[in-house]
This record gives C-alpha cells, structure tokens and sequence, in this order.
C-alpha cells in the first residue's frame, strides 16, 4: 500500500530553486526616476548662482501652487518672506534650515521649513509645508505680533496728540526709557510696558487748561495746584483701557515721585516708588532739561548731567542715574562721580 510512496527508493532529483528576474536597470525604466520625485511630499528646487529657479520637482505644484513651467527662470525669494538682515546667506551659500517662512504665491499662502545646500555654482533644496495645527499656530503668533504692534502704534499715538509741541518729547523719552529699562536688565514685556509709561505719563495733562501750561512765567499757587493734579487724572483717564500692564500705570501715576519722599502725588521714597516710575522720571526730566520750553531755554548736555548726578539719591534712583548717564548717554568717563554706583536695584 505504500509502493507508490517510494520511501525506500532512490531519493529524487532535489527541486531546483526558481530563478529570480535579473534585476532591471533603472535606465531602462525611464519614468522612475520621474515617479520617485513626484511621491516627495516635498518641493524640491535647483538654483543658479543668481537665485533663480533651474529645475522644480517633487511636489512642487502641490505645495507653490505654480506651474514648474511657470516657476522656471524666476527667482525663489521672490515668493518668501523671512528675515533677510537676520539671514542674509539663506537659500545663496552653504547649507541651513529655515522654520516657519512664508510662502506667498499667486494661489497659495502657506507656511513652510526651507532646506538647502550648496553645490558648487548650484544651490539644491526642498520647501516642506508645516502640519495644519503648526501652521495654525503660526498664523496665531502673526496675528498677535500684529495685534501688539497695533497697540504699540496707539499707545504712542495717544501720548503724542495731547500736544503737537510736545509730541517729540514723548518719542524722545519713549527711546530713553526703554533703553534705560534694557540697561536695568528688565525682561521684554517689561521693556515694553516702560516704554507705554513714557508715552502716556503725561496724558492727565490733557485736563490742565492750556494757559497753565503755555504760560511763561512761574505759575501761582492755584496754578501749580491743578498741576499737581496731572498724575492722577491721568490714571482716571486710563482706567477704560485694562490691557495696560500695571508698571504702565505705575509710570502715569508715581513719575513725580522722588527718591527722598518729597515728590507726588504719594510722597513715596526708594524703594517704594514702582520701578517703571524711577525709570520714566530720570528720562523725562532729562529730555525736560534739554528742550525749549515756554518758561525756559534748553539746557546743555553737559548742564543736564551735572543735574542728574547733582540729584542722584535725593530726586532720582542713584544706580538708574548711573546707568541712565553711564550706559544710555554713553558717559561711562563720569562712573567715578556716583557715590553708590553699584549699589542693587531697590
């Protein structure tokens, strides 16, 4: 029954393995090539050493938008928006990454990452488009840096329409301020809330009548007394406005304060005046002293800094004084002539 088995027959011939094709040259598949840079899902592009567009491939109508026929001859930078001072050997020289560009084509405006290399007279490199919730998220940090610009603009703006022969005031001692803050180490968003300070310390001037403020000669008693009144109307003027930070408000309300205690409208000394008021008031009295008012000449550079060092530790913050005269006017001859120059911020 097991005769047709041949167990104990001559052993078979073994099977002979099956032949594998050859393999293929890849010239001889023309479309290839072709077929692997079109499943990139990136936009590759080759450049001459003029920036301009040699070859596109890859998913380059995809992610641009244009025509590779259309694309030829033109130059790449024309399409992206990035900081050119910061990068200024991008997509030309060497090799790098760019995050978070634009791209800004005809039909299409999107958020890239560009990669590139150099190779010899030629720059090859690819346009990656960023995942939805990663250009989202770019666009809403754009919207934001708008949205602050904007209100950099109007905070600006309000300071300098109290008064046309003032407005340059304002700009002059929005630049001293924040410089100062910088030179005192402040983080940026605190920079930039000095910086408001200076532009709106004195909008609660807009309540005075201006023949108190135009006026020649010294003011009487009732005069200076509506004077006085300036920091907190203008703290009321700005209490409709609740995306001020607090130091901006500090600014508005305590720059006529003084180091010794003898200032307004608190009669705060040191350490108890904010920091943003310290800071607005060295710059404001400095630009003060050095501009034509109605009731006074300018003084002199050199005048107004031998003021500011005659009032280091009794009107002004001794170390802002310091770093005022010593880092921002760049008078770093004159750090011997401040007593406590390296005491701490109080």
């Amino acid at each position: 029954m097991f005769d047709d088995l041949d167990f104990f027959g001559a052993p078979s011939a073994p099977a002979r393995p099956a032949q594998r094709p050859a393999p293929q040259d890849p010239a001889a598949r023309p479309g290839l090539r072709q077929l692997l840079l079109e499943a990139q899902p990136s936009a590759l592009f080759l450049l001459d050493g003029a920036g301009l567009l040699l070859e596109v491939g890859g998913a380059w109508e995809g992610v641009t938008g244009t025509k590779p026929e259309e694309a030829a001859g033109q130059p790449l930078h024309r399409w992206l928006r990035y900081d050119r001072a910061r990068h200024p050997g991008a997509l030309r020289v060497g090799q790098g990454v760019l995050e978070e560009i634009t791209l800004v084509t005809p039909l299409h405006t999107q958020v890239v990452r560009a990669t590139w290399g150099a190779r010899g007279e030629y720059v090859a490199g690819t346009l990656e488009p960023l995942a939805p919730a990663a250009q989202h998220a770019f666009r809403t940090a754009e919207r934001l840096q708008d949205t602050e610009r904007a209100l950099d603009e109007t905070v600006n703006f309000l300071g300098v329409s109290q008064d046309a022969w003032q407005a340059e005031h304002i700009r002059r001692i929005v630049d001293f301020a924040g410089r100062l803050a910088e030179a005192a180490g402040l983080p940026p968003a605190e920079v930039n809330a000095v910086r408001w300070g200076a532009a709106l310390h004195d909008i609660g001037k807009a309540r005075v009548p201006q023949a108190i403020l135009q006026k020649p000669g010294p003011l009487d008693p009732l005069e200076y007394e509506v004077i006085l009144q300036h920091p907190v109307w203008g703290v009321q003027l700005l209490a409709d406005l609740p995306f001020l930070p607090a130091p901006t408000v500090d600014a508005v309300r305590h720059h006529h304060e003084r180091w010794d205690g003898q200032g307004y409208p608190l009669g705060l000394e040191r350490g108890r005046i904010p920091l943003a008021a310290r800071i607005v008031a060295v710059a404001d009295v400095f630009d003060a002293l050095t501009s034509a008012r109605p009731y006074k000449t300018a003084w002199s550079y050199q005048d107004a800094v031998e003021h500011l060092i005659g009032e280091a530790g009794r009107h002004f913050d001794p170390r802002l004084t310091r770093l005022f005269v010593c880092v921002v006017l760049g008078f770093d001859h004159l750090e011997g002539r401040f007593a406590d120059g390296s005491a701490p911020l109080g």
